[in-house]
């Protein structure tokens, strides 16, 4: 307040502090706000009760305000603007009076007119027109968005590839906590031979498709994945990194040298595009070798069955199952043929089929004279027959022949209704049995396989007790896949 009384305008009150000082205040008057008033009120002391003194001042008070003049102390205290550095943007405008280039304070940055909406700092892109003038597109798809397929509409395999990716992506089953992918199951020759059939076909019809080669090939999947969990499980977490690396650099050295040939491609990044461009990828294929890989040497070291077959055993075998080892009579055999026609009556067939086989009694090769003269079903490839067993020839007169004519000796001419035959040995087998010693080596590897199949049997039988299977096939008719078919009794165990 000036010395006349009157208080003086703002616009004439000196800044006090510096500009640093008036941000510091913000800042600290910015807790104290945010705080709120009831922390002050709390803090305020009581007033005391009014005495008579102060009932004589408030009446001086009031009539100092009638004549128009403020009390001493009661002078209202406008705060000085608060600043901001030098180089901040002003808020734009002129201030009330109309003067300047604006309010220069922290506030005025945040909102030139209190209350007012706020703006956006930097314009919206203008959406793209396209060159035809279609609807205007914005680069953003809205969520749920689905692109209108007409129905029955053919599709391929490069109009569908985001479906084919989003496809690839769903889950088919679940071993243990190991989650199986469409994708993981279509390896990439599954799916070349999809894009070689499914031009003209109907999304419905390519989806069918995929479900009944996921259906074919998910229980070995399956099976290969529930070994690779338990040997998760008994592997120290320490070690899977150092034999996932070795098989991995064996997949790149072994497998993915064949892959990228056999796509059509000049590197591996380029695969790995192609493999991407249909919902699959190249990790995905590597991460799959390696579970199978793994899960096969382990199965492997599971089910060793070094033991040796007993030899009462293999003889049990071959005696229940002689039949298994009989063998019929077979031959291989030459012949000349002739037809009679009406052209040409019986008697003249009949010479010129004896002129050929006597051309073969004179040293000509029978092969050259077949060719040149017989008219066989045979006599282009020399009029040779190979192994052919008891009672397979139409011709009944050959077959008695050729099983009972010395191997190497011409037979005399056959007459078989309007054709003629002249026929010749090469070799032949009696019917028989393979002797035991014969066939030991065969049963012993048929016995060892045996067992093993067994024993790898038992084995996932155990495994799968403790690992949950699901698959997505398990509540569509006919039953999930992995259920086991029939069992065929085998040979008994003779050991353990």
């Amino acid at each position: 307040m000036s010395d006349n009384g009157h208080i003086p305008q703002p616009h004439r009150l000196r800044r006090r502090g510096p500009p640093c000082a008036a941000c510091l205040a913000v800042a600290v008057a910015c807790g104290v706000v945010a705080c709120g008033g009831r922390a002050f009120a709390q803090d305020a002391p009581r007033p005391a009760p009014p005495t008579a003194a102060d009932d004589s001042s408030a009446a001086a008070a009031t009539a100092a305000t009638a004549r128009g003049s403020v009390p001493l102390g009661q002078a209202p205290s406008v705060p000085d603007p608060l600043g901001r550095p030098q180089g901040w943007p002003a808020a734009g405008g002129p201030d009330k009076r109309g003067k300047g280039k604006g309010q220069n304070h922290v506030l005025s940055s945040i909102r030139a007119v209190p209350g007012s909406p706020l703006e956006p700092i930097d314009p919206p892109e203008p959406a793209l027109l396209p060159a035809d003038g279609g609807p205007r597109q914005t680069g953003v798809i809205r969520a749920g968005f689905e692109e209108p397929v007409p129905r029955g509409a053919a599709v391929s395999a490069a109009s569908s590839d985001g479906v084919q990716v989003l496809d690839n992506a769903k889950v088919v089953a679940r071993v243990g906590p190991e989650v199986v992918l469409q994708g993981d199951i279509l390896t990439p020759t599954a799916m070349d031979w999809l894009e070689k059939v499914s031009p003209g076909l109907t999304p419905e019809q390519v989806a069918e498709l995929k479900s009944q080669i996921c259906r074919q090939v998910i229980k070995p999947h399956v099976e290969s994945l529930i070994v690779y969990v338990d040997a998760c499980r008994t592997i120290p977490p320490d070690r899977l990194p150092e034999i996932e690396k070795k098989v991995n650099e064996a997949f790149d050295q072994q497998q993915l040298p064949r892959l990228v040939k056999d796509a059509g491609v000049a590197s591996a990044a380029e695969y790995d595009q192609l493999l991407r461009s249909r919902g699959l990828s190249l990790d995905r294929i590597r991460k799959t070798f390696f579970e199978r890989a793994l899960a096969q040497q382990w199965l492997q070291q599971k089910v060793i069955d070094d033991d040796e077959i007993p030899h009462a055993e293999m003889i049990a075998w071959y005696q229940n199952h002689l039949a298994e080892y009989e063998f019929p009579a077979k031959v291989r055999f030459e012949q000349l043929t002739v037809k009679v026609t009406p052209e040409r009556p019986r008697a003249q067939a009949w010479n010129q089929l004896a002129a050929m086989g006597n051309e073969v009694l004179q040293g000509k090769p029978f092969a050259e004279v077949a060719k040149a003269r017989s008219e066989g079903p045979t006599a282009a490839a020399g009029g040779g027959y190979d192994w052919t067993t008891k009672g397979s020839l139409v011709s009944k007169v050959v077959d008695e022949v050729v099983f009972t004519l010395p191997a190497g000796q011409l037979s005399t001419i056959l007459e078989d209704g309007g054709t003629l035959h002249i026929v010749r040995v090469i070799e032949r087998t009696d019917a028989g049995r393979t002797p035991f010693i014969e066939a030991q080596v065969g049963i012993r590897d048929k016995l060892r396989e045996d067992r093993r199949k067994r024993d790898m049997d038992e084995y996932l039988s155990h495994v799968r007790e403790r690992t949950p299977v699901w698959t997505i096939f398990d509540d569509q008719p006919g039953g999930s896949p992995l259920q086991p078919g029939p069992q065929t009794a085998g040979q008994p165990r003779t050991r353990r």
